[in-house]
């Protein structure tokens, strides 16, 4: 068979991804010792995780049409993950991985295997004999009764004991179990085919990494187990499928926005699973670009650890960026990005001709369901504007920032803050800093107006140690690669106000920073960041790593340049209005100038972008 070159393209870009993976094999073992810090689980928890992982990575390559070139390698890896499946899994083998506990992060690997195995049924588990198959669904099964985390996690189990039931090891109360879990986990949908995350009370990429993988996938292997359920999944993935398109970039390139950024391409897997369910409209050729855009944008970024295998990070190395729960084998969910593999080459995601992606045209989306925004740049970027994704107590130990900036914008991100539960990043941002120290961004949050030409939220910067309370509303406008925000306050303590622009990356800390004015802006390859004050009463100022004296915080370099207006020391209400810029134009990033304002009505010029004038009750009288 002539398979096509994209197909191709993509075996081989699993396999190159393998490779390193395959140089760490030790016969007799069961799992790969790879570099970087251990999670806050326990050690075998992580020794798991470096099986599990790969082994989803091996299980699309493996179910992909074999090619002659690959057959010694095919033969070499589907070996070793066997013989490891029979260590790990046998409890008198010095590398047994133990079983399965209440809360244990044992039951998300378990889950992922599980998928993996049926997946790559013919090459892994049909090859074992039938007393390594028992033993090995002996292991699986001490995953019953087990607790599980009110969130995505309780798909673990579903996965589980649907694989046990389909090799034969069903346990009466099985079908119970996963009728329990699965009417528990919709009821987390709450709308548009978007999930909040249980627990987590989040709209972000795990709606992609998780919900719609581990749903779609249900109804792909299991769906025939109730037909009805199944039809219900796939028409949420419909839905989510329409809306996440627009959260690419020209490039491909998706923005930073909520944890586990680290897993990258793994926000593919929607794409490969809703083609394979028949449950998208969208153009197969235009999903293959969006696709390979977005596999290629992070496979050709410096994102390999010392041993050739995927590092921390996002478009680079960047250890500090990973949560607690990580250990060095988590970057390989991006494996979950593969499904595309699970399409035959005659597909016509492998064949028919490309189409645009709508970041190469222009849009507004707004997704009312998760209070959520994404819009088209003018030169390819795409921005995702939060109005409703909640930073829900569970999550501040992740940093708050990673869901309460302004904007999420590709070939910009954010920075991050250290450590993550007492500290909060300045760029993108409305900040409240008390007299103790303590600084705030927004943590839960209220949509309030979701509109095709602007959005608002309500929120608040504080937390319940010492009825810390700034309520807040914000309302954001946009024009080109600008942002009006407009914020009105009420603080309760005495603050200090910090307005922050977006947080510009650099590779080399030589960027070209502005003269302090009501006006700030800072250049460095080929992109700028600027921050225009139309208030009055705050300060200009720099959020600034310009050398290797403090560690890094930018998700997308080394070091970064932010603008930030800072107010005095105050309590009470007020109202600041302000406009942020980035993008590669210089010309662009020209202050504005205030032709007319009065309650309720704002007309700008700019010496490029021309006027923009803006109606809503919102803006206050500002002098010219």
């Amino acid at each position: 068979m002539n398979l096509p070159a994209t197909y191709i393209h993509w075996q081989d870009s699993a396999r190159r991804l393998l490779e390193p993976l395959a140089a760490l094999i030790q016969p007799g073992h069961a799992d790969l010792d790879l570099h970087g810090a251990a999670s806050d689980h326990d050690k075998q928890a992580d020794r798991l995780e470096s099986f599990a992982r790969p082994l989803t990575l091996a299980a699309f390559w493996l179910h992909s049409t074999a090619r002659s070139e690959d057959a010694a390698f095919r033969e070499e890896i589907s070996t070793w993950f066997r013989a490891a499946l029979v260590a790990g899994t046998n409890p008198s083998s010095p590398h047994y991985w133990g079983p399965d506990a209440s809360y244990h992060q044992h039951h998300v690997e378990m889950g992922l295997m599980a998928i993996a195995l049926q997946i790559a049924e013919r090459d892994v588990w049909a090859p074992l004999s039938a007393d390594e198959k028992k033993q090995a669904a002996r292991w699986f099964a001490t995953c019953r009764g087990g607790g599980i985390v009110n969130n995505n996690h309780l798909f673990m189990s579903v996965h589980i004991l649907e694989f046990l039931g389909q090799a034969g090891f069903a346990h009466r109360t099985d079908r119970a179990v996963i009728t329990a879990h699965l009417n528990q986990l919709e009821t987390m949908h709450r709308g548009g085919g978007w999930f909040e995350d249980g627990i987590n009370q989040a709209y972000d990429h795990y709606n992609a990494y998780a919900f719609h993988f581990y749903g779609l996938m249900w109804a792909h292997l299991h769906g025939v187990q109730d037909m009805t359920r199944a039809e219900r999944w796939r028409g949420w993935g419909k839905l989510f499928v329409a809306d996440y398109q627009h959260f690419f970039a020209a490039s491909g390139e998706h923005p930073a926005f909520g944890r586990s950024i680290t897993y990258r391409f793994n926000c593919l897997n929607v794409f490969g699973l809703a083609l394979a369910e028949d449950c998208t409209d969208l153009a197969p050729g235009l999903l293959r670009r969006l696709c390979t855009r977005n596999l290629d944008f992070f496979l050709s970024k410096p994102i390999y650890q010392d041993q050739g295998c995927l590092s921390y990070g996002f478009t680079d190395t960047f250890p500090k960026i990973v949560e607690a729960y990580s250990c060095a084998a988590s970057p390989y969910w991006a494996a979950k990005g593969f499904t595309p593999l699970l399409l035959p080459p005659n597909h016509a995601f492998w064949n028919d001709a490309e189409q645009p992606l709508p970041a190469e045209r222009s849009f507004v989306r707004v997704m009312k369901a998760p209070g959520l925004i994404t819009r088209s740049v003018p030169g390819g970027d795409i921005e995702i504007l939060n109005a409703g994704s909640m930073v829900g107590n569970t999550q501040l130990r992740y940093g708050p920032w990673k869901w309460s900036k302004l904007s999420y914008r590709t070939g910009v991100h954010f920075t991050f803050a250290f450590p993550e539960i007492s500290a909060v990043s300045f760029d993108s941002a409305l900040t409240a800093e008390l007299d103790d120290g303590r600084v705030y961004g927004r943590h839960s949050t209220v949509a309030v107006e979701l509109e095709n030409d602007h959005l608002g939220y309500s929120y608040n910067l504080g937390f319940k140690t010492g009825q810390a309370n700034t309520g807040v509303e914000t309302f954001i406008f946009w024009k080109d690669g600008w942002l009006l925000h407009v914020h009105h306050y009420d603080a309760q303590q005495p603050v200090v106000l910090r307005v922050g622009g977006f947080a510009l990356p650099m590779s080399e800390s030589h960027a070209l920073l502005s003269d302090p004015g009501q006006h700030l802006s800072a250049f460095c390859d080929s992109r700028g960041s600027a921050l225009q004050l139309l208030s009055n009463g705050f300060t200009p100022g720099w959020d600034n790593r310009l050398d290797d004296k403090s560690e890094r915080r930018h998700v997308a370099a080394p070091y970064h340049a932010t603008p930030v207006f800072k107010s005095v020391r105050h309590t009470g209400a007020g109202i600041i209005v302000g406009v942020s810029w980035t993008g590669s134009d210089e010309a662009e990033s020209a202050p504005w100038k205030i032709t007319r304002s009065t309650a309720g009505e704002l007309a700008l010029h700019h010496p490029k972008l021309g006027p923009w004038e803006i109606r809503h009750w919102s803006l206050p009288a500002l002098k010219s």
